[in-house]
């Protein structure tokens, strides 16, 4: 007898802890691409793909909005990406990944990263980083390798 009622308490434990795992959304914006530099650019894509592939595996939900692409670079980024419509899907973060491919920087682009925990409409993260544009063999690896650095940003 004592063993069922131990037996039952641990089986209602465990079907009582509930397991969430946060949502994210990628965005990726693309700036300052012109008739000279034109490629839908498979860096945009690439670094979309690492990013979900990276989050998918670390146990995230994931989703993405179309690839968006300015003129130039906003003062803002929440201006361009409607942080309360995140917030009504039930997005927990959204990760924004912008891409400013200046005509100064001929050979390299800009690549900012941005973290916001939606619900309470705060920056988690930023960094900004320079990258070559010739592009290698390694770079989805290398691309993966950075995205797994914000993972630990990530969290409930």
């Amino acid at each position: 007898m004592l063993k069922r009622i131990v037996i039952v308490i641990i089986i209602g434990i465990s079907l009582n802890l509930s397991v969430g795992a946060a949502t994210v959304s990628f965005y990726v914006i693309e700036t300052g691409i012109n008739e000279e530099i034109d490629v839908k650019q498979s860096q945009s894509i690439q670094w979309e793909n690492a990013f979900m592939d990276v989050f998918f595996d670390a146990g995230y939900i994931i989703s993405n909005a179309p690839i968006m692409r300015l003129e130039k670079k906003p003062p803002d980024i929440l201006q361009v990406v409607d942080i309360n419509e995140a917030e009504i899907y039930g997005i927990d973060y959204m990760l924004i990944v912008l891409l400013d491919y200046k005509k100064e920087l001929k050979d390299s682009n800009e690549i900012s990263f941005y973290i916001y925990r939606v619900i309470r409409k705060e920056k988690v993260f930023e960094k900004k980083i320079i990258l070559k544009r010739e592009s290698s063999p390694d770079d989805y690896k290398n691309m993966k390798s950075i995205a797994k650095g914000f993972v630990p940003y990530i969290g409930e």
